[in-house]
């Protein structure tokens, strides 16, 4: 684990049917293993890994509970949201991150509670689109901080990075207005353009997007999973080292990450009251 090997076998030939909405794994060249000895969840990364072919069929996601939906689902939204913000965007990845968006936000919801057909379609189109951005561009310290809890919480992937997203996003906006990054306070308010549909969205309004989303659709707290203060200073390491914190909108320190996992911990709200960019 962790030694940067490259695979030196082809793999055996793949057709990829995903039975989710949600990694978008059957069109990217990473795959993950959990390993227990190192308390961790490794990542494999080799364009071999590329599956020959991939059949997206929204009727396999027909049935599935709300709770395995819904954290496929915001999965799905934390590789459009952060591939959209990330440090090294490109005219490509907007364009697939923002048809994403566009499909996942108004189907989400529909598609959790109702098995609805368009929604559950729609879904499997943008989580594919995810598994395409976050192959082209970066991704970001949700995924670096669900990297490192992955391996210490017996708790799904997209439950962690559902929990992580909503709070990430304040700490980058916050960082941003700090730093005077107005294009990328921009682009978190294109985001809320998209996920609202308000033309006169501010970056927080989507903040408080996901937040309604997580409460509507019943996604435990990560300290349903036993997370707890002790282990932020441990995740915070683990974390900058990982590669998709290297990808995060700004760059966040130690004291940032666990700025975050605390306000996540504690569930507070995202103020629901915008402020100008020139504020």
């Amino acid at each position: 684990v962790g030694r940067a090997l490259p695979l030196t076998a082809k793999p055996l030939p793949c057709i990829a049917v995903p039975t989710t909405a949600g990694t978008g794994s059957e069109v990217t060249r990473n795959a993950v293993l959990i390993s227990a000895q190192e308390n961790v969840k490794a990542a494999l990364r080799s364009t071999d890994l590329i599956p020959d072919m991939a059949i997206i069929d929204p009727t396999l996601t027909y049935g599935t509970d709300k709770e395995l939906s819904a954290r496929c689902g915001m999965d799905a939204f934390t590789h459009l949201m952060e591939a959209y913000v990330c440090g090294d965007p490109n005219p490509l990845t907007d364009m697939v991150c923002e048809e994403g968006l566009r499909r996942l936000a108004p189907a989400i919801i529909h598609a959790c509670e109702e098995d609805d057909p368009k929604a559950r379609a729609d879904m499997a189109f943008a989580s594919m689109l995810g598994g395409m951005a976050q192959s082209n561009a970066k991704l970001g310290a949700a995924h670096g901080l669900a990297a490192a809890l992955g391996g210490m919480l017996d708790a799904p992937h997209g439950a962690i990075t559902a929990q992580l997203a909503p709070y990430v996003m304040a700490e980058n906006i916050l960082a941003a207005r700090e730093a005077g990054r107005i294009t990328l306070l921009n682009r978190y308010r294109q985001l809320a353009v998209i996920l609202t549909g308000r033309q006169n969205a501010e970056p927080s309004d989507g903040i408080v997007w996901v937040q309604r989303t997580l409460k509507r659709l019943s996604l435990p707290s990560l300290c349903h999973y036993g997370l707890c203060e002790a282990v932020f200073d441990d995740v915070a390491v683990q974390a900058l080292r990982s590669s998709s914190i290297k990808g995060n909108a700004m760059p966040l320190n130690h004291e940032r990450l666990v700025n975050i996992m605390r306000r996540m911990c504690k569930q507070e709200p995202i103020h629901e009251h915008s402020h100008s960019l020139s504020d």
